[in-house]
């Protein structure tokens, strides 16, 4: 399907998107991103929470592979992702953005919550894992259309050249509901002795999940759906070719654009969870870093990544996309091992700046990767293709990296391997950013 000249930032067309006041696209990235904190918050708990989990749910006489094992669950809410991608995307292209979302956010959060309340190995032997891989892979359908979805709500709203700066809220508030969970699991783990901890105190920054989504659902019901999409539908009748199944459309007409958005998600979401998720419980399980130095490290890397995130989406907005892609891969491709050595170093100053250096070049790639990919895709099938796109990545490399390097530090007994793993992926990113056109300044397509 052929892109048209219809945009959402041609003002002098009288076909063209009216755009809302400025007040109520600002609202709009708050309900959009709270979702956002939602998901990640929950995903960063998880990984903040393994060792402890660990014990919990797989005990067992080698903290290795039960920490392997408490990974391959977290990657299984990844594995669950592309089909809640495609059915809620596709859903979202065709039945408005705001309703999807707003069920989202809720099912997300009520999935996270019912984990605190399972019983532990303990007291119900294989169900415990069992019924938390259920959970988790529950909990990653729906968030299969969170991203997709809340990135597009965002963009869609964003004022004229403003969208790399609007888009960046969606990052942002990867690392602030990452941070928070950071936080909160290093406040318990610093009040609580160890057999409180496992016993019930990991449980309630889980159940804290459920008034944060009340809160989103609240919130996003209380907007209209984006101009773009109310444009669409308006001209129902004028766009003949609306796709009567997006998510398929999008995969026939825009599958070029969906495999070049993933490579330059990959280097990104590969890196991010591998230092965000598996460097805490790596440093903790196997180096014998106290947690709450590990957790707080991680923090100020996680807070860093939030504000970087912010500053290279505005300056996307000048500079263009391309040229910030680049440079964050071809930085981080310099710099992982030394970050990685500062990791290794054992004490809070050292990990607090290499997570820091970490957060500023990772930054650089997924602070526009919402807009970027919103900006690939036409308004009609928007919201399947960038669904598609960014899942189809985490599912392959971003959810299983935790795993994977666990796995490969465990047979090759050579920590330095998550680097290598960390450097193949970042090639795909650069790849993909040198391939991609830019977008920056053209107007986001109608169908």
């Amino acid at each position: 399907m052929a892109h048209t000249t219809q945009g959402h930032d041609t003002p002098d067309d009288p076909a063209a998107v009216h755009r809302p006041r400025e007040a109520v696209s600002r609202k709009a990235v708050i309900a959009g991103a709270i979702g956002n904190f939602v998901e990640w918050y929950d995903f960063v708990l998880y990984g903040a929470a393994a060792p402890i989990l660990a014990r919990v749910f797989f005990p067992g006489g080698d903290p290795q592979a039960a920490i392997m094992a408490t990974f391959a669950t977290f990657g299984v809410a990844f594995v669950a992702r592309p089909f809640g991608a495609f059915i809620l995307g596709n859903l979202g292209d065709r039945a408005g953005r705001r309703n999807v979302l707003a069920g989202v956010v809720l099912a997300m959060s009520i999935g996270t919550a019912v984990i605190a309340l399972l019983p532990g190995y303990a007291q119900i032997g294989v169900w415990a894992p069992l019924l938390l891989l259920l959970l988790r892979a529950l909990q990653g359908f729906a968030a299969g259309g969170e991203f997709g979805g809340s990135a597009t709500f965002i963009v869609e709203y964003a004022p004229p050249g403003k969208r790399g700066r609007y888009g960046s809220w969606q990052t942002a508030t990867v690392g602030l509901g990452s941070a928070t969970a950071t936080a909160t699991v290093l406040l318990f783990t610093s009040i609580l002795p160890e057999s409180e901890l496992d016993a019930w105190g990991w449980r309630i920054p889980f159940a804290l999940a459920l008034p944060l989504g009340v809160i989103g659902l609240y919130m996003r019901m209380k907007l209209e759906d984006t101009p773009d999409y109310k444009h669409v539908a308006e001209r129902r009748e004028e766009l003949k070719s609306r796709p009567s199944v997006p998510v398929l459309e999008a995969l026939r007409h825009h599958w070029k654009l969906i495999l070049l958005g993933a490579a330059v998600v990959t280097g990104g979401t590969v890196s991010t969870y591998v230092f965000h998720n598996y460097i805490p419980a790596y440093l903790n399980s196997e180096r014998g870093v106290p947690l709450s130095v590990a957790l707080g490290g991680n923090l100020i890397g996680l807070l860093v990544y939030s504000g970087a995130a912010l500053m290279w989406g505005r300056l996307s907005d000048r500079t263009g996309r391309k040229p910030i892609l680049i440079t964050g891969a071809v930085a981080l491709l310099a710099l992982i091992y030394p970050i990685f050595e500062l990791d290794n170093a054992v004490n809070l100053a050292a990990i607090a700046a290499g997570q820091a250096l970490f957060g500023i070049c990772a930054a650089a790639i997924m602070g526009l990767v919402p807009t970027l990919l919103s900006e690939f895709f036409p308004t009609t099938v928007r919201m399947s293709a960038l669904s598609v796109t960014y899942t189809l990545a985490n599912a392959l490399f971003g959810g299983t990296a935790p795993f994977v390097v666990a796995w490969l530090v465990g047979v090759t007994d050579t920590p330095n391997i998550v680097v290598v793993y960390c450097v193949a992926a970042l090639l795909f990113t650069l790849a993909g950013a040198l391939a991609i056109r830019e977008t920056a300044r053209r107007p986001m397509p109608d169908v």
